[in-house]
C-alpha cells in the first residue's frame, strides 16, 4: 500500500527507508478488559456527530497554511476544545518560512505514578485548491469527536488531543510539536495519526483500513488489530498492514523515536488535493467506522474507567449588567455527592474562560474575575467537576449586558466665597451622569485637606459638606466626581477668600485696657468722696 505524501515532503529518514526502530524498548501492552466502558464510547460516534463536524469545518473552504480560513479553523478547534472543559492551548510555531499554531487540548491521567502521553492527532490545514472534507478535515473530525467523548471519562494515562497545521508543507507544524515534546522529555507512548479516513465508495472499501507502522511500531499495530477484533460487532472492519511510510504527521514522532500508527483509507479518493475533495465525495458511515477503531485504541491504551458521580449543577451568582474593562466577580457553588473537593470553571460567553479554580470543599462558594473590552451581551455559565474529574452539567446562565460608561458632568459647588478662618461653612455639590448612575464626590479644601469620597447619591440630587479654613488666604477649591464604575469627571472649582482680622490675642490687650481704665476711673472716685 502506498499512502499520499504531503504537498513537499522533505526526503524521508533513515528510519522511513530502512523500517527500522529508533525506539528500542518495545512496550509490552495488551488491551485491557473494559468492555462495558468502551463499547459505551464507541456507541456515541454516529453519523451526525461526523458530519457536523465536517460541515463546520469546510464551511469557509480551502485552509492553506498562514491563509485567514486556516486562522479561522484554529480558532474553532479551539473553542470546541474550551467547550468540552479540556485544558486547551495554542502552540505557535514557525518553522521554514511559515507562521502558524497547532492546537492541543489535554485530559491528565489520574496515576499520579504514570508519566504515559497517548496522543491522537490529525492536521486541519489544507492544499490552497481544496476544502479538504477527506485531507484532512476528517481526522481532524475524528480527534474533535475523540475529545467530545472522551472529555466524560476520566484515564489512568494523559491523552493529548491535536489539530496540525503545516502538513501540506511538509509535516511542519507536527515535527516542532514533536521536537519539542522530544526535548522537554514527554514520555510519548503511542500516537495515534488519522490522516484521510472517510473516502469509500463501495463495500469493499468501506470495510477495509490500512495502518502504517514502523518496526518499532509494530507492537502498536498488533494492539489496534486486537482492539479491531475485539470489538468487531461494533467496528465491522479488516485492517491491512500497509508497512512504512512517511506521508503524515506520524512520521515527525518517529524522527523523535516515539511509536506512531497512520490510519488511512483502503482506496485513496481519486479527489485528493482537488476541489472535489467535498462532503459530497466522503463515506459518512465509513468514517464513523473507522473512528470508533481509532477511539476504541486510544480508550484501552489511556485506561478508560467510568467518572465517579459527578457535583450537581452550581448555583451561578453575579451582576447583569456593566461597563467594559471594569472587573466583576461571579461566585459559584455547588455539592458533591461523595463529599470530594470540587473545582469550578466559568465560561465567559465571548471565547475566554476561567480554567478550572479551586479545589473548594463541597458546598463552598468559588469565584472568578472576568472584564470585558466590547460592549455586548455575554452568556456566562459556570460548571463543577470533582477530584477526579467527573463533571456536572452547566449551571443556568447569567446574561451580562456590558455597555460603554460615561463619566459624570463636571460638577459645581456653591457656597460663601468669603469667611473668617475658624468659622464652618456650608457648601452645595451636584452633578448629573448621563447613565443615570449614582454619583460619589471628592473635594480638595486646597489647604491640604480633602473630604475623600462622600456618596453615593442619585443623579442630579445636591450634596452637602462642610469645612473650616484656620488661616487667612484666597483658596481654590476643586470638586469632583466619580459614577459607581469609578469613571471621574473633571474638577469644578471655587475661590474662596478668609479675609484678615483682628487676631484672638489683640482682642484680649483691648479689653485688658479698658478694665484698666475703668478701674482707675472708679479708684479716683472713691478717693474723692472720702476726701
Amino acid at each position: 500500500f502506498q499512502a499520499p505524501t504531503p504537498g513537499y515532503a522533505p526526503v524521508p529518514p533513515a528510519d522511513a527507508i530502512l523500517d527500522s526502530p529508533l525506539l528500542t524498548d518495545t512496550r509490552l501492552v495488551s488491551p485491557a478488559t473494559m468492555d462495558d466502558v468502551v463499547i459505551g464510547i464507541i456507541e456515541q460516534v454516529d453519523e451526525s456527530l461526523f458530519l457536523s463536524y465536517e460541515q463546520n469545518l469546510t464551511a469557509n473552504g480551502p485552509r492553506p497554511t498562514e491563509s485567514a480560513s486556516c486562522i479561522a479553523a484554529a480558532e474553532y478547534i479551539y473553542n470546541q476544545f474550551q467547550s468540552m472543559g479540556l485544558e486547551v492551548r495554542y502552540c505557535p510555531w514557525s518553522y521554514a518560512g511559515y507562521d502558524s499554531d497547532n492546537v492541543e487540548a489535554t485530559i491528565p491521567g489520574i496515576d499520579t505514578t504514570s508519566d504515559d502521553i497517548y496522543i491522537i492527532c490529525a492536521h486541519y490545514d489544507t492544499v490552497s485548491s481544496s476544502p479538504g472534507a477527506d485531507d484532512d478535515t476528517s481526522g481532524t473530525v475524528a480527534v474533535l469527536i475523540a475529545a467530545q467523548i472522551l472529555s466524560q471519562y476520566q484515564f489512568n494515562h494523559t491523552i493529548k488531543f491535536v489539530a496540525f497545521s503545516g502538513e501540506e508543507q511538509g509535516l511542519l507544524g507536527s515535527a516542532v510539536y514533536a521536537s519539542e515534546a522530544a526535548s522537554q522529555g514527554w514520555d510519548i507512548i503511542g500516537v495515534l495519526n488519522c490522516d484521510m479516513i472517510s473516502y469509500a465508495i463501495t463495500s469493499n472499501d468501506g470495510n477495509n483500513l490500512i495502518v502504517f507502522e514502523n518496526t518499532a511500531s509494530e507492537w502498536l499495530y498488533s494492539y489496534t488489530v486486537g482492539i479491531n477484533n475485539e470489538y468487531d460487532q461494533y467496528i465491522d472492519l479488516t485492517l491491512h498492514h500497509g508497512g512504512s511510510t512517511w506521508g503524515s504527521d506520524h512520521n515527525s514522532f518517529w524522527d523523535e523515536g516515539y511509536d506512531a500508527l497512520f490510519y488511512f483509507e483502503y482506496t485513496e479518493t481519486p479527489y485528493y488535493h482537488t476541489a472535489q475533495d467535498t462532503i459530497a465525495h466522503i463515506n459518512l458511515s465509513y468514517g464513523v467506522k473507522n473512528t470508533k477503531l481509532i477511539l476504541a485504541t486510544l480508550t484501552e491504551l489511556a485506561e478508560a474507567s467510568m467518572l465517579s458521580d459527578p457535583p450537581a449543577a452550581p448555583e451561578l451568582i453575579g451582576p447583569t449588567n456593566g461597563v467594559i474593562n471594569e472587573p466583576y466577580t461571579f461566585e459559584a457553588v455547588s455539592t458533591e455527592p461523595d463529599g470530594e473537593d470540587v473545582f469550578y470553571y466559568f465560561d465567559w460567553g465571548d471565547g475566554t474562560n476561567s480554567g478550572w479554580v479551586g479545589p473548594y470543599g463541597s458546598g463552598v462558594t468559588g469565584s472568578a474575575q472576568k472584564s470585558w473590552n466590547t460592549v455586548g451581551t455575554y452568556t456566562v455559565k459556570a460548571k463543577a467537576k470533582d477530584i477526579n474529574g467527573a463533571q456536572s452539567s452547566w449551571s443556568p446562565s447569567i446574561l451580562m449586558t456590558i455597555t460603554t460608561d460615561h463619566p459624570p458632568e463636571t460638577p459645581t459647588i456653591t457656597g460663601p466665597a468669603e469667611g473668617e478662618p475658624g468659622n464652618a461653612y456650608l457648601y452645595t455639590l451636584s452633578t448629573t451622569d448621563q447613565d443615570g448612575d449614582q454619583v460619589y464626590y471628592f473635594v480638595d479644601w486646597g489647604d491640604n485637606l480633602t473630604s475623600g469620597w462622600l456618596g453615593p447619591f442619585n443623579s442630579g440630587a445636591s450634596a452637602s459638606a462642610t469645612h473650616e479654613w484656620a488661616e487667612e488666604g484666597t483658596y481654590t477649591v476643586q470638586v469632583k466626581a466619580k459614577d459607581t464604575y469609578g469613571v471621574e469627571s473633571d474638577w469644578g472649582t471655587l475661590e474662596v477668600t478668609m479675609p484678615v482680622i483682628v487676631q484672638k490675642h489683640q482682642v484680649t490687650q483691648l479689653q485688658y485696657f479698658l478694665q484698666q481704665i475703668t478701674q482707675l476711673l472708679q479708684n479716683l472716685g472713691l478717693r474723692s468722696i472720702r476726701g
